[in-house]
């Protein structure tokens, strides 16, 4: 992955190694938070973007525990930023255990630079296909509102050939500018294309319900703090003990790498959702997709 004018030109955001980094950046950000109205910006200089990059790749690899308060306090000072931070370290969860070392790689500097990450996800049934072209690959029938977005980057999941489940990584800035009508499939090139792990879609999953439990945490903080109701504190602390539960949970996937248990994770997607929506006063069953 090349790096552009643009690139050269702005700030690259200090390295995070260590979890005391991640922390202290946070802390730091708490303070600027009030002052500063463009949390987005704020986000792409503190190096947060790559708290959860694994130590083997120069990244703090930090606990999801960490992750989750990172989250939170952004749901607090921007729920903009919160979406676009949870969206991207979602995308990472997905990359983790997808490709070969040097693409993993080749993203993991981009994050490192500032980038942010978005995962596409067909809102049809079926996802895009990618197809041999010539030397490099066709993107086809990814849909028209794939260029919505503000990302940098987007993870789009797809079939290949085979079926075999894939993730294309496209540029936004490219995405934005491709015509639809006159060049419809995308050209994506080998280097862009992942093969995806066994277990990438089930654990992106999970972790989009453990942060968006998070973010949710953070929204009813304060509420919690000068409610009378005690029921409020009580579903507060069925939230705060299912984040720190999942947290575990993926903490020792992501260190262990032991098989899988895909009815365990549904299970704690649904108690995440129900939790989060309990926390929001929506008592509906949680639905899992």
């Amino acid at each position: 992955m090349m790096v552009s004018t643009a690139d050269r030109l702005r700030p690259v955001p200090p390295v995070l190694t260590r979890e005391a980094d991640v922390v202290a950046a946070l802390d730091r950000l708490a303070e600027m938070a009030s002052s500063n109205p463009d949390q987005t910006s704020i986000l792409r200089a503190s190096g947060l973007l790559a708290m959860s990059i694994p130590a083997a790749f120069g990244g703090a690899d930090t606990s999801n525990l960490i992750v989750a308060e990172t989250v939170s306090r952004f749901a607090i000072w921007s729920p903009a930023a919160a979406e676009r931070l949870l969206g991207h370290l979602v995308t990472l969860e997905l990359v983790r255990t997808s490709g070969s070392s040097e693409q993993r790689k080749a993203i993991y500097g981009r994050v490192a630079l500032g980038d942010v990450f978005e995962l596409y996800r067909h809102q049809d049934a079926a996802p895009p296909r990618l197809v041999q072209s010539g030397l490099a690959f066709a993107l086809e029938d990814a849909g028209s509102d794939l260029a919505i977005s503000t990302a940098d980057w987007k993870a789009v999941v797809a079939s290949g050939a085979g079926s075999e489940p894939l993730a294309a990584i496209l540029d936004h800035r490219r995405v934005s500018s491709h015509d639809n009508q006159t060049a419809p499939d995308l050209t994506v090139h080998p280097d862009y294309v992942l093969s995806l792990g066994a277990n990438a879609e089930c654990l992106a999953r999970v972790m989009m319900a453990f942060l968006m439990a998070a973010a949710a945490r953070g929204q009813v903080g304060a509420t919690t703090l000068t409610s009378t109701d005690p029921s409020i504190a009580i579903e507060v602390e069925l939230l705060d003990g299912m984040i720190r539960k999942a947290a575990a949970l993926i903490d020792g996937i992501q260190v262990d790498d032991p098989p899988i248990d895909i009815a365990q994770i549904n299970r704690y997607c649904r108690a995440l959702d129900t939790a989060r929506l309990r926390c929001s006063s929506d008592h509906s069953p949680a639905i899992i997709s």
